[in-house]
């Protein structure tokens, strides 16, 4: 049994009515079109022309298209699920061919129809656990929008318009409708009536309800993790991956800079450096680009040893520089876990520890 909706008791917090709006990108739109039928409207060719334009251009696959015809007396709505350009023949057929056979608009007894319906619809699909939609509101009619509660009087077709008057319930509802529904609205005038497009954000009524014991009851939390849940964890875990990552690639950026203590010894001579990322050191001389150097007997630069992240390359600038008995192809990569290499060059031994 549908449940019928009242404006609700509680506002919505901003971060609730972001995670509707998050919500309702999945779930289409619901679409009124909202046509007065009075003489006085004449719905003209440039009138239809604008309503051909917001059905064939407007609608997108999943939006949900009401046609409200209203006058004296608002009638039930036509309904469409637009699935495509395949509808729009029947969709057109559905509005009211030749509108003018009604004396009277009671615009603000169909405003709260309206209204109230398309709050209806979402509070459904709270209820039933679905997603939400944003909803617009496509008015036809030469009657004035908006009126102030109690100024019924206003507008000379019903001037004694029960949704108008200032103290009756059912014209409370209306004003309390119009202030519970986030709408804009933006209008043109294509003939004797103005075509005033009101979009409502997505949104439902809040209850909250004291509970035995103390705390509350309240229905849009719920509904929002029940249509969140996956998101959040989806978004927490890829959240916490890019943090990972963030964190990994800090450290490995930060090693950089954090100088190895490196050891050369050429017979009985030690030689220590202190090497960061990008530097070098010379093996019997300098050579361009390096930082360090150290002697060999009788000899220039043989070769240099490189930082590069975390790894020593070594490079041979003459055949005779070997590593494990091996000649050294450029480069030859030392990782820092292998602590103690050992290099020959005739006869010499190059022990590096790092």
């Amino acid at each position: 049994m549908t449940t019928l909706t009242v404006p609700g008791n509680r506002s919505l917090s901003p971060l609730q009515n972001a995670a509707l709006s998050w919500i309702a990108r999945w779930g289409g739109r619901d679409v009124v079109l909202a046509i007065d039928l009075t003489e006085s409207v004449g719905l003209n060719d440039p009138g239809r022309l604008h309503l051909r334009q917001i059905v064939e251009k407007s609608l997108v696959k999943g939006d949900t298209l009401y046609i409200i015809p209203f006058a004296t007396t608002t009638q039930k709505p036509v309904s469409f699920d637009y699935k495509g350009v395949n509808d729009i023949p029947q969709i057109l057929q559905a509005i009211p061919q030749n509108p003018g056979s009604e004396q009277g608009t009671d615009i603000q007894c169909a405003e709260l129809y309206v209204y109230r319906y398309l709050a209806q619809q979402n509070q459904n699909r709270l209820q039933a656990q679905s997603p939400i939609k944003a909803q617009s509101v496509i008015w036809l009619t030469d009657a004035p929008l908006n009126l102030p509660q109690g100024a019924a009087n206003q507008w000379v077709e019903v001037p004694a318009s029960p949704c108008g008057l200032k103290d009756s319930p059912i014209a409370t509802e209306r004003t309390q409708w119009m202030k519970a529904l986030p709408m804009t609205q933006k209008s043109i005038q294509p003939g004797n009536f103005q075509l005033t497009v009101v979009d409502i954000s997505p949104t439902v009524q809040e209850f909250c309800t004291p509970k035995p014991g103390g705390g509350e009851v309240c229905l849009v939390n719920s509904y929002l993790w029940g249509q969140l849940w996956w998101q959040i964890l989806l978004g927490s875990f890829l959240g916490l991956t890019v943090l990972g990552g963030s964190c990994w690639g800090l450290i490995h950026w930060l090693r950089q800079f954090i100088p190895w203590k490196i050891t050369v010894q050429i017979n009985d001579q030690d030689y220590t450096f202190a090497l960061k990322h990008g530097q070098k050191i010379g093996l019997g001389g300098s050579v361009p680009g390096t930082f360090y150097y150290v002697d060999l007997p009788g000899s220039e630069a043989v070769g240099y040893l490189e930082r590069c992240n975390q790894t020593l390359k070594v490079y041979a600038l003459t055949p005779d520089l070997t590593y494990n008995g091996c000649r050294v192809v450029n480069p030859v990569k030392i990782r820092r876990k292998n602590r103690f290499v050992t290099l020959d060059y005739r006869a010499v031994t190059i022990s590096i520890m790092l």
